[in-house]
């Protein structure tokens, strides 16, 4: 018997192939090329079909810029079967995320009991379509799940065109096309503040160009976490002092200074609170970069740009002569509604820690793995959603740390031993002792996470358990 039944069918259009799976994952990004990694290693029985619109695995990596690298260690990014990069502090680069998926996915492809269908769209219902030929159809019956790892809708500039107006003597580019420039530009300009409006940044300066010749577009300021905080050796430590921060302060700004007071979290501008918090991460040096930008404006987001003038949503700037655009302004990681992790038939992939959104697809895939009800399956793995604004980092710290304490309760040795889970690398008495002050701290956090949801009018609370 073959490892993926397939069968053609005569009551189907021509070129129609049906193929019979257990697991039907929508999706070769990080997150579905991490799920299917644990469902091949964990059960030898299982079957694979993944499809995706990319050519090859690794979903939004084969979209980025060419300087982009990960922003937290890749020790904690990528397979759980697989080590990326050289370990420590190492940051991968897009180029080797792209190839470290594209050699799982060969390994998958040797195992017999995977199918991978690149160039296809997920048409619902079991069927697929070739994106560069129609009559290319393929319908799959997955036996036990359907799996979505799109759920989260990642989207880089180069994919996703800005949503503000361009005159037509306007030059914008999207981040990639920074390292091929043909000519040197009186002006650079880059639009947005984010993880790809950093490094956009940060790509100038190191290629020389002079703080004075950059203008920067930063809609909302963000908090940005310190990569030396993030280090494997010292990461659990940094998640204990964000859940005690939560714990012990008054308002939602108090946890921010408490941190930054600790060295773990940054701010580019010290003279003004920032509004955001998604996650990104930078070093020492990074940030003083970063802070020799004077021209900064904080107008809001950008509504059109031509004649002359940026137009913005508190004010207008004018355009200098020679102005080179970088759009930076995509949400790469939009924030979308929490769903059940586990229903009837469908696993929805979504971050069970917060921003580690490849550790918690592979916890998920082992969840799903154990002889469990779908209820207790979701009380174990309770989606974070990803944060956008620091209002969302209590919420999302109280409920990544009672997945953690619900995990060492239920699968205490495999959590230990995933590469990618943060408390991987601790020694085992600073494992312990973190694990349990996590435990003791939850009861607080909650409580100061309800009052800080209650002063700033926000309608949702969070139960004893951590859940909203």
């Amino acid at each position: 018997m073959t490892d993926i039944a397939c069968r053609d069918t005569s009551d189907v259009p021509r070129g129609t192939t049906h193929l019979d799976t257990d697991y039907l994952i929508l999706g070769a990004g990080a997150m579905g090329m991490a799920f299917a990694d644990v469902i091949v290693a964990e059960d030898p029985a299982a079957r694979i079909v993944m499809v995706d619109r990319h050519a090859n695995p690794g979903g939004h990596w084969n979209d980025v810029y060419p300087f982009v690298t990960l922003h937290q260690p890749s020790a904690f990014y990528g397979l759980n079967s697989t080590q990326l990069g050289r370990g420590g502090a190492d940051l991968s680069s897009g180029a080797e995320i792209v190839a470290y998926f594209r050699r799982a996915m060969d390994r998958f492809l040797a195992t017999g009991r995977v199918r991978f269908l690149p160039m296809s769209e997920y048409q619902g219902e079991g069927r697929i379509v070739s994106t560069v030929d129609r009559d290319q159809v393929t319908t799959v019956t997955a036996l036990r799940r359907v799996v979505d790892a799109t759920y989260s809708r990642v989207a880089v500039p180069s994919v996703n065109p800005p949503r503000y107006e361009i005159g037509p003597d306007v030059t914008v580019i999207p981040p990639n096309d920074l390292a091929r420039i043909g000519r040197p530009w009186e002006r650079y300009v880059v639009v947005g503040a984010g993880k790809t409006g950093i490094d956009s940044i940060l790509f100038l300066l190191d290629h020389g160009v002079s703080p004075e010749r950059i203008q920067w577009i930063v809609p909302n300021d963000a908090w940005l976490l310190n990569r030396a905080s993030m280090h494997p050796r010292v990461v659990l430590d940094t998640t204990v002092s964000m859940v005690r921060s939560t714990a012990h302060s008054d308002d939602i700004d108090d946890v921010f200074l408490r941190l930054e007071r600790e060295g773990i979290l940054f701010r580019i501008d010290t003279r003004t609170l920032p509004t955001k918090w998604r996650c990104a991460t930078v070093d020492r040096r990074e940030l003083a970069g970063l802070r020799r930008i004077d021209d900064v404006v904080r107008m809001g987001r950008v509504q059109r740009i031509g004649g002359g003038k940026i137009s913005l949503d508190r004010g207008t700037v004018e355009v200098l002569e020679d102005s080179l655009f970088i759009d930076c302004s995509s949400d790469g990681l939009a924030k979308v509604d929490p769903r059940p992790m586990f229903s009837e038939g469908l696993v929805t992939l979504q971050p069970v820690f917060m921003c580690q959104q490849t550790f918690s697809a592979a916890l998920v895939a082992h969840v799903e793995l154990l002889d469990l009800s779908d209820e207790r399956r979701n009380r174990i793995c309770e989606p974070v959603p990803l944060p956008q604004l620091k209002h969302d980092l209590p919420t999302a710290l109280i409920t990544t740390a009672q997945n953690m304490i619900n995990c060492n309760r239920h699968l205490p040795v495999w959590l230990r031993r995933s590469r990618l889970y943060l408390g991987h690398h601790a020694a085992p008495h600073r494992y312990l002792l973190n694990s349990a002050k996590l435990a003791l701290l939850q009861r607080r956090a909650v409580s100061s996470t309800n009052r800080m949801r209650q002063q700033a009018a926000v309608p949702s609370s969070v139960d004893g358990s951590g859940r909203t």
